[in-house]
């Protein structure tokens, strides 16, 4: 870490010094405390400098001080002078980073309001569209913000394809949507490795294997350790044997479209690199999480994948498990309303079922043999929460149809968290993202 000298002399240039140093040191190191120090002596000099306040606000928003941060932004905004786009656009920053994604929109259009010849302003419009909700509208905002920037500043076009990628990506647009501008981004600049690697599964999930494996190979050769990437190559050569062979293969295409491994597999992954997935929700339902609930969770549990994999399921149920190994039978209603009767299974528990269910299936109809299923929650009293395909989440009862519960057991959790008073990260779905009402576990007419 760089050392800053901060002493300035007593004389007729201290203030700009001052100025001139906070600048330098918050380029250098913006939680550095002595960012606010300087910044604070000029404001005591010169309490009218919004560009000061504008600083200081940076600084405690790098420090995570959102409502400091937001007071200074707000205090020069109402002041209505020259600063006045910088607050707004500081205020839009602002909302994204703590997802009230209305309030975003609120600055976006109010920025736009005051000039609207920047083409990141309009890219950052039609985000703050798409987060709440204004898919298409946002989208093709995007679109044009990046059409606006090869017009007026074609030098900068490589940053506007990739924040229209890295966009979609954080608005949940479907594949279909996000590959063409991630291909242009990627053209534009190849070193993005981020956007490179969900193009990747864009491919696989558009079932373009052979792209998605010479992408994945490129990747590679810049990074041959990353896991992520391995993966990529390792699904894609998998899938692309099971073409070559379909007709010896023990599992097909078509079985494999059915249970939405693939798409699974693209949307942990972005959900993972935009801050939702279920580790997200776990650790932010720990902030939030009542004392009640609290009491009737039992530590955490270490599965090994060689003795529990292919009883426990999937990541999912590792996940709970990891974070708490089950919950006291009969606690479900520490929930709240939505899912009063459910509580957490354990490893034992899930691992004993499933020896039953896999020693005798025919006793076990509803549970099928050639279907995705883990279940992760009980009423105690025969009924569950089961994680099938898509990831989707469903109510199971013996002798009746799967109810659709939730898009996935992340979804389920940011729910709870929302309800326990904490913060909602989660982009507005579109329809692309709805939970499939034809789920092939939902088992109608069984």
């Amino acid at each position: 870490m760089r050392d800053f000298d901060v002493t300035v002399p007593d004389d007729g240039d201290a203030v700009e010094r001052s100025l001139d140093l906070a600048w330098e040191l918050f380029a250098a190191q913006p939680t550095h405390p002595k960012v606010a120090e300087l910044a604070l002596r000029v404001l005591a000099a010169q309490p009218e400098r919004s560009s000061v306040s504008l600083l200081l606000g940076n600084h405690r928003e790098y420090c995570g001080e959102a409502d400091q941060a937001r007071r200074l932004y707000l205090q020069v905004a109402g002041r209505r002078d020259g600063q006045f786009i910088n607050a707004a656009r500081a205020l839009r920053h602002l909302a994204l980073a703590v997802h009230d994604h209305p309030e975003a929109l609120r600055w976006a259009h109010t920025v736009l309001g005051e000039d609207h010849e920047e083409w990141d302003d309009w890219a950052e419009l039609g985000y703050a569209r798409a987060l709440c909700g204004e898919h298409e509208e946002g989208w093709r905002q995007l679109d044009e913000a990046v059409a606006l920037c090869s017009r007026t500043a074609p030098e900068l076009l490589g940053k506007a394809l990739g924040k229209r990628a890295v966009y979609l990506l954080g608005s949940f647009a479907p594949p279909d949507r996000f590959t063409p501008a991630a291909e242009e981004a990627i053209r534009a600049d190849a070193a993005n490795s981020s956007v490179a690697l969900l193009l990747g599964w864009a491919y696989l999930v558009q079932y373009r294997f052979a792209d998605a494996e010479r992408l994945g190979l490129r990747l590679l050769r810049e990074n041959p350790t990353e896991d992520l990437l391995q993966n990529l190559v390792g699904t894609a050569r998998t899938m692309l044997r099971i073409v070559e062979n379909a007709h010896a293969q023990d599992i097909t295409l078509e079985e494999i479209r059915r249970a939405g491994v693939i798409e699974l597999g693209w949307r942990q992954l972005r959900d993972q690199m935009i801050g939702v997935d279920l580790a997200s929700a776990l650790a932010a339902l720990d902030e939030v999480m009542p004392a009640d609930l609290r009491a009737t969770l039992r530590p955490g549990a270490a599965i090994s994948a060689e003795t529990d994999g292919d009883k426990i399921g999937s990541m999912v149920a590792e996940d709970l498990l990891a974070w708490h190994d089950g919950q006291q039978p009969g606690s479900g209603a520490v929930w709240g309303p939505a899912e009063p009767s459910f509580r957490l299974m354990s490893a034992a528990e899930i691992i004993a079922m499933t020896t039953e269910i896999e020693a005798d299936p025919a006793a076990h109809p509803d549970w099928p043999e050639n279907e995705a299923w883990e279940q992760v929650m009980t009423d105690d009293a025969g009924a569950y929460l089961v994680v099938v395909a898509f990831g989707a989440l469903v109510r199971r009862r013996p002798g009746h149809p799967d109810k659709p519960v939730a898009t996935s057991m992340a979804d389920w959790i940011w729910d709870r968290v929302v309800a326990f008073g904490g913060p909602d990260p989660r982009p507005a779905r579109g329809k692309a993202e709805d939970l499939p009402t034809d789920l092939p576990s939902s088992r109608e007419g069984r």
